[in-house]
């Protein structure tokens, strides 16, 4: 670890370009016009809202770790590319390390919508991973819409991804026992990150390896922005448990801008071509029963079993979206269904031990 540099935690200063009232974009449930000045304003105070919510979450006892250390690595992918812009928060074992050095890595996408959250979000996720699997965790702080709408956080994850396998021996990992994880808006760069790794030329990237990923844990991932989500809300047992419409619309007004293809499998991976979904490692779904986004989920399990593809799938009962996360203070239930995802996580390390 002697390579990588502790700095603040702070994040790069973003400019924003003055930008005209536009149309309603996409998808087309949303029927209020925003100027993007409206969305930068309203996420900005969002983020700060987000920041101190989960600082205070995360001193309610027991209290969430803080990073061993930070750095910033370059985005090479995006056409919004440069030094430094995408920050790594680096969870490390206080442990004594294998033999060999190194440990398991497991790369953490927030979530947030796109729009809000950070890399130490899921500090207690870390916490976990470092108990249950003596891991090293790393936490993404991809750049945030609507100052960098799609596909830039994808790109910045498949950025990150990219770094941390190729850097594997300066953060002290296994690269082949890397997985990866995320939460909500960040579970859908679990998969929409991955596959662009696998097919860069498609988009026009440039040829660039594919990292060996072990295997990849999703927490209410989001995997189809084209299904409305007054269709969504409508399919779930409890509508008015799932997130506000007003959250939601700021959300997919900010990062589907300007309107992106629906087919395309970096915004949308539950409907990504079967050449694709057979390049995915084994995956651990986590869903809540009280969550627009289940029945999406649940599709993407009924996929996975039907192409013969590794795939486990719990569902917390009475539960919404990021039950686990502020306001709401720790649940047993969170650390039920942590650990059911790392042991999961951990047969897959001991059957590729043994073959």
């Amino acid at each position: 670890m002697n390579d990588l540099t502790a700095l603040p935690m702070t994040s790069p200063i973003l400019t924003v370009e003055s930008e005209p009232v536009i149309p309603n974009p996409y998808p087309p449930t949303i029927d209020v016009p925003y100027s993007r000045w409206y969305l930068f304003t309203r996420a900005a105070v969002l983020r700060s809202l987000a920041s101190l919510a989960f600082a205070i979450h995360h001193l309610y006892p027991p209290s969430a770790p803080s990073p061993t250390l930070s750095t910033y690595v370059p985005s090479t992918l995006s056409h919004h590319k440069g030094p430094n812009l995408i920050r790594l928060d680096i969870y490390i074992p206080t442990t004594p390390p294998p033999a060999n050095g190194k440990r398991p890595g497991v790369i953490v996408f927030h979530g947030g919508g796109m729009v809000i959250g950070s890399g130490t979000d899921d500090a207690r996720w870390a916490r976990a991973c470092m108990d249950r699997l003596d891991a090293v965790i790393i936490g993404v702080s991809y750049r945030l819409a609507p100052n960098y709408p799609f596909p830039i956080p994808v790109e910045d994850s498949a950025d990150a991804i990219l770094h941390i396998s190729t850097h594997a021996d300066e953060f002290g990992i296994d690269p082949d026992q890397l997985f990866l994880s995320g939460f909500s808006a960040g579970g859908n760069l679990v998969f929409t990150a991955f596959f662009l790794l696998c097919t860069p030329g498609v988009w026009g990237y440039p040829d660039i390896p594919t990292p060996r990923i072990k295997g990849m844990i999703a927490f209410y991932p989001v995997m189809d922005w084209s299904i409305p989500r007054e269709t969504k809300r409508a399919a779930n047992v409890r509508p008015e448990m799932t997130l506000p419409k007003n959250l939601t619309d700021l959300f997919d007004m900010s990062y589907l801008y300007p309107p992106p293809d629906p087919q395309d499998p970096r915004l949308n991976p539950g409907i990504a071509s079967d050449e694709l979904m057979n390049r995915l490692p084994p995956v651990h779904l986590c869903l809540c029963e009280y969550d627009m986004l289940l029945a999406e989920g649940l599709r993407l399990k009924e996929r996975l079993e039907g192409l013969g593809k590794t795939v486990s799938c719990k569902v917390v009962e009475k539960e919404k979206h990021g039950w686990e996360k502020p306001p709401d203070f720790l649940k047993p239930s969170m650390g039920i269904e942590y650990n059911a995802a790392l042991v999961e996580a951990q047969g897959w390390l001991e059957r590729a031990a043994s073959e």
